[in-house]
C-alpha cells in the first residue's frame, strides 16, 4: 500500500488535507484518485488506513479510516557521526534511518573537512530530514529518527545516551564489534569518525565519556561504511533483523 508522511500537526480531525509535497506527490506522480486507500504515518509512531477524499492538482485530502501506534523496536541504537564530503553523509542518513537508527548526530570533528555554520546548517538538516522521510515511507517505519543539531565531538560524547558507547577507530586495543554487543541488550551509541580517523585528543575525550575503542576488522572502512556495518551488526544481534522480527502468526 502506498505510504504518505503527515507530519503530527497535520492530524487536526478525522478528515483534513495532506500537505502539498505529499499532495503533489500523490495526484501527479502516484494518480491517486478519490476513493484509494493509502497508509499514512506522522514518524512519532502513529500509522493510519486513510481514503483519499479528494484529489485535485492543488491539493488532495484524506479520511482516517482506522489507526494504530507503532512504536519503535527496542532497543534503541543512536549514531554520531563527523560530517563528510559529498552526498556520502545524506547516504549515511538513508541507510540509517532503513537500518533503526533512533538518533543521528552529526559532529565537526578535527579532521572533517566539512563545516557547517548558519543557514547552511539549516538547509543541510530539512534536506537530512527529508532523506530520513523518503527512506521511511520505502522501508515501512513507522518512527523517524531524531536528527540533532550539529556539535562539537565533545558535546556529541557528553551528550549520548545512557547505554553502551562504541567508537569504530584504527585503535590497537579495540575491541571486536560482536564481543562489544553481546555485553549486553540496552541502547548503544556508535561514533564513527570522518576521512583520517578521529585525533588521538578526540579519542581521550570519548574514553572520558565511557566509549569502548571498537575494532571493525582487518581492513579500513570509509565513514559511511563503518556506520551501515555496525548498524547493520547491531540491528541483527540486538533486533533480529532491521526493524526487529516480524511477528509470527
Amino acid at each position: 500500500m502506498t505510504r504518505l508522511f503527515v507530519p503530527p500537526e497535520c492530524w487536526k480531525a478525522a478528515e483534513f488535507p495532506l500537505p502539498e509535497s505529499e499532495a503533489r506527490h500523490a495526484v501527479q506522480v502516484l494518480r491517486l484518485e478519490a476513493g484509494d486507500r493509502v497508509q499514512i504515518f506522522d514518524g512519532r509512531g502513529r500509522v493510519a488506513e486513510a481514503e483519499i477524499v479528494s484529489a485535485r492538482k492543488r491539493g488532495a485530502s484524506v479520511r482516517v479510516v482506522g489507526e494504530r501506534h507503532a512504536g519503535r523496536p527496542g532497543p534503541e541504537v543512536h549514531l554520531i557521526m563527523a560530517l563528510i564530503k559529498g552526498e556520502r553523509f545524506d547516504w549515511a542518513v538513508q541507510k540509517a534511518t532503513e537500518l533503526g537508527a533512533a538518533s543521528i548526530r552529526p559532529v565537526t570533528a578535527e579532521r572533517s573537512v566539512v563545516r557547517l555554520e548558519g543557514k547552511d546548517a539549516g538547509k543541510k538538516h530539512s534536506k537530512w530530514m527529508q532523506t530520513a522521510v523518503e527512506a521511511a515511507k520505502q522501508c515501512g517505519h513507522a518512527v523517524l529518527p531524531e536528527i540533532l543539531r550539529p556539535a562539537t565531538p565533545r558535546e556529541a560524547f557528553r551528550e549520548a545516551p545512557v547505554g553502551a558507547r562504541g567508537i569504530p577507530a584504527l585503535h590497537p586495543e579495540g575491541v571486536p564489534l560482536e564481543r562489544f554487543l553481546a555485553g549486553g541488550d540496552g541502547t548503544v551509541t556508535f561514533a564513527i569518525g570522518p576521512e583520517g580517523d578521529w585525533t588521538p585528543g578526540e579519542m581521550e575525550e570519548a574514553a572520558a565519556e565511557s566509549f569502548v575503542p571498537l575494532d571493525l576488522g582487518e581492513h579500513v572502512l570509509r565513514s559511511e561504511t563503518a556506520a551501515l556495518y555496525v548498524l547493520s551488526v547491531a540491528a541483527h544481534q540486538r533486533l533480529g533483523g532491521a526493524g526487529g522480527l516480524k511477528e509470527k502468526l
